[in-house]
């Protein structure tokens, strides 16, 4: 989109400030030439007026795009709750899960994506989220193969299996691991009782030590 389209579209505007097809037109061709910051700013505008959901899926790859994983993750996965099957919701959604480190949701996200576009494939998601499958041919003689496996969303690889191990496998740290639920894990579950007291969820926390003392493992 050229300088001179954008131009006529804001003066467009000029006479038709409400016209919200206008303004999601010019918001669109603000983020496609990376414009982020004057296309965020229209697609507020138009969230003032109603919860559109082009809007609301560009503020979100904006987001993306600006590395403000948390914020386009909110509010991808409304859209999602609310029943949006839209490939670049689901996929810019896991992606942005995927660079948080939250293996464990950005399975589910893409699962539930391929439940979707079924014939959808990203090199970069099947090789964090899949490992290969094991088939007959893998197998020794008299070992029986159990077809448990074949999840059904890809014959060549199956999804990563989610880690079963919680707080109580870690033996010790008990101050570490209060911590870590008290700042971490509680706000994330609870964050309505956070909010009542004027505290904000996320953040982190610093984990140190020498070699070998567990930092990895509680993490």
């Amino acid at each position: 989109m050229d300088d001179k389209t954008i131009q006529n579209l804001r003066e467009a505007l000029e006479f038709s400030p409400d016209n919200i097809p206008l303004r999601l037109h010019l918001a669109e061709s603000l983020r496609l030439a990376n414009m982020l910051e004057e296309a965020e700013e229209e697609y507020e505008i138009i969230l003032q007026y109603k919860a559109e959901p082009k809007a609301r899926i560009g503020l979100a790859l904006i987001s993306y795009k600006q590395k403000n994983y948390s914020k386009a993750i909110v509010i991808l996965e409304s859209l999602i709750q609310e029943g949006n099957k839209d490939l670049d919701t689901h996929l810019f959604y896991t992606r942005a899960l995927v660079r948080s480190n939250d293996t464990h949701q950005a399975i589910d996200a893409y699962q539930d994506l391929l439940k979707f576009h079924p014939d959808f494939s990203d090199d970069e998601l099947d090789k964090q989220l899949r490992r290969p499958s094991t088939s007959e041919g893998d197998y020794e003689d008299g070992d029986e193969y159990d077809d448990e496996y074949d999840d059904g969303f890809n014959e060549a690889s199956v999804f990563i299996e989610k880690p079963e191990i919680s707080f109580k496998d870690v033996g010790g740290m008990d101050n570490v691991k209060r911590e870590i639920d008290l700042k971490i894990v509680q706000p994330l579950l609870h964050p309505e009782i956070y909010k009542a007291y004027g505290k904000k969820i996320g953040g982190g926390i610093l984990l140190y030590g020498p070699p070998g003392c567990g930092k990895t493992y509680i993490a």
